[in-house]
């Protein structure tokens, strides 16, 4: 079976949990053994670089980068207040790469083209076009209901008004695009019951992110806590300002030894260190596991978004003790050995309580990683996705 796999940005080097999730799925299809060719739309945003793609991946896949300008104009922007069309999709939409993929379906033969996530979708009438292979999505969240949270969780003035059209424009294209793939792969049964109160009627089933796994070995001794995610989008910026603003004041009043760690792309420029409060900002992590199995509990009190967080599973494969909001933990199962809060003060009670205990913060990381082993291992959602493209 020869396969196509669109991205909407390069996998490497994995910035952000949108990439981690993108290579753990081309994992899963070098697993199966697929014929396979890989086109990344490279953004300033997501540059391409092909010597941060490991050799031994190179070898067995082609790789091609399309470079799209997605830098956003004032001047678009304006024009965008008066049109219905998706502003957030328009901008990944570029005629070069229109003609680059038109070529590439010219010369050769697929049977699935996997779109990664909504913004890879305005090739779809390319692939259509030059294409009659199955055109599959794997869709990493229901777009619109992130932008409709923000608005949401936004005081009322100039900028509720925009995310709220933004919101609504891009549901009218998320509804009408949906219609038109062949199948659909949902990361969470949350996003893809979601799907199906859209009135969408695609084939729609979960496939959720795979991950593979290595010993447990975290420092169970340290009663930190800490928060790592990217600061270029937004959920998980507005989750760390309430940490930093509201969760660990009130942890610090009754546990004045605590501290926060911080860490993630972009995290240089916000929440500075701060000795007195034992906030420490590392910026970037280098060593995404040695960061999180060395700093204690992890704390999500992510309060919009849509699909998994990426993070938090890599957390869990790891045996890291979690705390998390609801939202922060959808597609999680509730046997999954993390705890989850309903609430601030709940939030609050269960920190201080792993903090006042390595025993449970043992045990609670023990419990999820047991989860992923059986749950969430590659070979186990390598078959889901065989069973999905041969149906």
């Amino acid at each position: 079976m020869r396969l196509l796999y669109l991205t909407n940005k390069p996998l490497y080097p994995s910035v952000d949990g949108g990439c981690k999730a993108m290579v753990q799925m081309l994992h899963c299809l070098l697993r199966l053994g697929f014929e396979l060719d890989h086109i990344c739309l490279a953004t300033h945003k997501h540059p391409f670089d092909d010597s941060s793609y490991p050799a031994e991946m190179k070898e067995r896949i082609s790789i091609r980068s399309i470079q799209v300008d997605t830098t956003v104009k004032p001047g678009q922007a304006f024009k965008s207040l008066f049109s219905r069309k998706s502003f957030n999709i328009s901008r990944f939409d570029d005629p070069k790469a229109h003609e680059a993929l038109e070529k590439l379906l010219l010369k050769n033969t697929y049977d699935v083209v996997l779109l990664e996530s909504l913004y890879s979708t305005p090739y779809l009438h390319t692939i259509r076009k030059h294409s009659n292979a199955k055109v599959v999505l794997r869709s990493h969240n229901v777009e619109h209901l992130l932008w409709q949270q923000l608005s949401a969780n936004c005081k009322p003035g100039w900028r509720k008004w925009y995310l709220k059209k933004l919101s609504r424009d891009l549901r009218a294209y998320e509804l009408n695009i949906l219609q038109k793939v062949d199948s659909i792969f949902s990361i969470t049964k949350q996003d893809m019951e979601a799907v199906k109160n859209m009135g969408v009627s695609t084939t729609n089933c979960v496939i959720p992110v795979a991950l593979g796994q290595t010993e447990r070995n975290v420092n169970d001794t340290n009663p930190s806590i800490f928060f790592i995610g990217s600061m270029n989008w937004h959920p998980n910026y507005e989750a760390a300002n309430h940490l930093v603003n509201k969760i660990f004041p009130e942890v610090r009043k009754q546990i004045p030894q605590v501290e926060l760690h911080l860490a993630g792309s972009y995290m240089g420029t916000h929440f500075p260190s701060d000795s007195n409060m034992g906030i420490t900002n590392h910026g970037f992590a280098e060593d995404l596991h040695d960061f999180m199995q060395s700093n204690g509990i992890l704390v999500l009190p992510i309060k919009s978004g849509s699909g998994v967080r990426v993070k938090l599973l890599e957390a869990m494969a790891l045996g890291v003790p979690v705390v998390s909001s609801a939202i922060g933990a959808l597609g999680i199962s509730e046997n999954s050995g993390i705890l989850l809060s309903s609430n601030d003060n709940e939030m609050i009670e269960q920190i201080m309580s792993l903090i006042h205990s390595p025993v449970m913060r043992e045990q609670i990381g023990k419990n999820a990683w047991e989860y992923v082993s059986k749950n969430l291992s590659i070979d186990s959602v390598s078959q889901m996705i065989a069973d999905e493209f041969n149906s």
